[in-house]
């Protein structure tokens, strides 16, 4: 069986059937190229006797895009033959393309599933398009998501099609549209309601324009907007192509190749003909193609991200389930948060509090936010807020199949509302406690049904965050971790699944960079570069910004009571340079964090955010202590991902991916390393083993390489 069919119609016209033997999807790989370069020679061969060309889909769906399993298999680094070698295979997956819409008759898509990468790349081949209106049929060219760009002559015909700064807005943010949005946007000609009526469309369509063209094959073409080598370009296009690359150092640090890659090849390809435009692109692509940075990209947040959703850390052999009725106690921002997002997925929501004028705040901030949704319609607005039904009697929770606690951090609160609420459920009722840090197992010791105790870690705020950690308790049955996951992915969360433990997984990753941040404070070292460290890195926010947003007074109650529960197991907890930093600003200097007006950092009214002075006078009287910046950064890196290597070695987490997905969706681990585990294997596990030793032996034993990292290196075996 071939890749690819050509079927011949009564009325002159060729099929160009897209159908990969043994896959589910079509791909864009050897296997390809050889079947399509095949096929466009036969239909070069037959020019003169066919109507045109109508290109569609054997299967289900449309096409898939390029082999990404053969991407990362693909070295980083090679000779200038092997370079060459690649550099001739992608001009090779182009040539086909630039054929088909040269052959002289009209070609035609038909877009029946989704047409992302070089399945769009495909259609931008084509005269025409149409496509199956439904939302998953989308459209677009997602590459830069997983840190490439279009490599089979998308970046040149988009550039062509749409201009220089819709093209870089398109290709850099991976922008996909499906139904009337992708047909106002451009990225197809029609619409039809299925199959049938697009294959007569298609096959009309041709008929009906014999001499069809590409734009760009048209005798005196402008690419739209104008070109980077016009003799009088229009001066936003100049600001876009002076700016634009400042602008991306700026919010990247570097880190991400693809976004600079992509406004280069933009103003290359739109300065040169089409031939040679379409060889400036393949150097591009074989640059991103060959860099660690997609390699960690495309492992995270494909594969792994892929075979999360799916399931992989589900309970196998227990069929699927769904919540009908969803109790939540607690309505401030966390729960009210909860259930507008159920609500909006068509669940059934009881929001409980201690009086009906909080639950009834709590279905008010569900309307504030809906409000605030441009998509949303009143009457969809008022169709959620018709499942949020808000109350203070915990009579009206009968019914609910699943229950999420989300009341304040307090072992003794969450006791006492756990017991009632199982008083009047079901005993096959889930009950999940939304907590950050405290033990499962210990805070199901208040219930009388264990087995449907688990925790539940949301983000705040719930309604945006997209992780939920899953926690198993000592006792939580499989079929409540089954459920509690089922929850999670129809919530629209990307669930994690961890074991009990203080601080579970990303509470304790976290907080091992916000303990470096205020050790590196206490050492003397100046706050504005370990913030700019972070930056630097790819995180998000600085570690003494993250614990003013979570206030220092938060962080120092749940430091006391993690103090207390440490002692009531009989451990002995080990001083924590946060603690005592924390304490000291909180009791000793009143400042609380950003809430109570400043912590770490001034909130000055109308200005912008600054370090707060005192913290010199309080840790560095004789001047800032001179340390190198790498190795402020690479201990605001190396904190977390040797913590979450103990985690693993203790048992904490079992999956690469939840790891990796986990660090990056919950606690802002820089993206562009793909995680706290793919960065091992981005740095070489050698290297790292290496470089933590370096740092154990210049800042203390926390940096030393636990001995599942050791082993790691000992083999030089990924974490995979």
């Amino acid at each position: 069986m071939s890749y690819i069919k050509l079927k011949k119609d009564a009325d002159g016209i060729v099929e160009l059937i897209f159908d990969q033997p043994g896959e589910k999807v079509n791909k864009m790989g050897d296997e390809y190229i050889t079947a399509m370069s095949k096929a466009v020679d036969e239909l070069a061969k037959m020019k003169d006797k066919i109507k045109g060309v109508y290109v569609r889909s054997g299967k289900d769906t449309f096409f898939g895009g390029g082999d990404l399993n053969a991407l990362l298999e693909m070295p980083t680094k090679m000779d200038e033959k092997e370079a060459t070698q690649k550099f001739e295979g992608i001009l090779n997956a182009k040539k086909p393309l630039r054929i088909l819409e040269t052959l002289g008759v009209p070609v035609v898509v038909g877009m029946n599933g989704a047409a992302l990468g070089g399945g769009y790349e495909i259609a931008l081949a084509c005269h025409h398009r149409i496509a199956i209106d439904r939302a998953d049929v989308k459209m677009g060219l997602p590459e830069a998501q997983l840190g490439l760009m279009p490599g089979a002559g998308g970046v040149v015909r988009m550039v062509r099609k749409f201009g220089c700064q819709n093209a870089i807005t398109f290709i850099s943010q991976g922008m996909q549209y499906a139904g009337s949005k992708a047909l106002e946007k451009g990225f197809c000609d029609e619409l039809a309601a299925n199959e049938e009526e697009m294959h007569k469309k298609a096959k009309a369509w041709i008929l009906a324009n014999p001499a069809a063209k590409q734009p760009w094959d048209q005798p005196g073409f402008k690419i739209p907007g104008g070109s980077p080598a016009d003799k009088d370009p229009d001066q936003g296009l100049v600001g876009l192509f002076y700016f634009g690359p400042v602008n991306v150092m700026n919010s990247t640090k570097g880190n991400f190749p693809a976004p600079k890659a992509i406004f280069a090849c933009i103003h290359d390809v739109a300065r040169v003909d089409f031939d040679t435009a379409e060889k400036i692109e393949a150097r591009y692509f074989l640059h991103l193609m060959t860099s660690q940075v997609a390699k960690n990209m495309i492992r995270t947040f494909f594969f792994q991200l892929q075979a999360l959703e799916k399931g992989a850390s589900r309970p196998k052999g227990i069929k699927p389930t769904s919540v009908k009725k969803l109790g939540i106690l607690g309505a401030g921002q966390m729960g009210a948060g909860l259930a507008y997002l159920a609500a909006q997925k068509g669940i059934e929501v009881v929001l409980k509090d201690i009086s009906l004028a909080n639950a009834e705040k709590g279905k008010a901030y569900s309307e504030k936010v809906g409000a605030k949704n441009k998509k949303m319609t009143p009457e969809k607005l008022a169709q959620i807020l018709s499942l949020i039904h808000p109350t203070e009697k915990v009579e009206d929770l009968k019914g609910c199949d699943f229950i999420i606690e989300a009341v304040f951090e307090n072992r003794d609160i969450k006791a006492v509302v756990t017991k009632e609420t199982e008083a009047v459920i079901g005993k096959d009722a889930i009950f999940a406690s939304n907590t950050s840090a405290l033990p499962i197992t210990e805070l199901a010791q208040a219930s009388v049904r264990p087995a449907n105790y688990i925790g539940m870690h949301f983000f705040s705020p719930a309604e945006k965050m997209p992780l939920v950690e899953i926690i198993c308790g000592k006792k939580t049955s499989k079929e409540a971790l089954a459920k509690a996951f089922d929850l999670g992915i129809l919530l629209g969360k990307k669930p994690i699944v961890v074991n009990d433990a203080p601080g579970f997984f990303t509470t304790r990753v976290i907080g091992a960079t916000i303990t470096e941040g205020a050790t590196m404070v206490m050492e003397g070292i100046n706050p504005v570069l370990i913030e700019s460290a972070a930056a630097f890195n790819g995180s998000p926010v600085g570690p003494l910004a993250a614990l003013d947003e979570i206030s220092l007074e938060t962080a120092y109650k749940n430091g006391k009571q993690g103090q207390e529960d440490a002692k009531a197991r009989g451990e002995k907890q080990a001083q924590n340079a946060t603690f005592d930093l924390v304490e000291r600003m909180v009791t000793k200097l009143d400042r609380k964090g950003k809430i109570y007006g400043g912590g770490f950092y001034e909130y000055p009214e109308g200005g912008k955010k600054h370090i707060w002075p005192g913290l010199k006078e309080l840790y560095a009287k004789k001047g800032w202590k001179d340390v190198p910046f790498e190795d402020i950064k690479d201990r605001l890196v190396f904190s977390q991902v040797i913590e979450a290597v103990r985690a693993m070695e203790e048992g904490v987490i079992e999956s690469v991916a939840d790891g990796n997905i986990g660090s990056i969706m919950g606690i802002g681990f820089p993206p562009h390393v793909g995680g706290v585990y793919q960065c091992i294997n981005h740095w070489g596990v050698k290297e790292f083993t290496k470089r933590a030793s370096e740092l154990a032996k210049k800042y203390g034993k926390r940096f030393e390489p636990p001995k599942l990292l050791k082993d790691k290196a000992k083999k030089n075996e990924q974490f995979v």
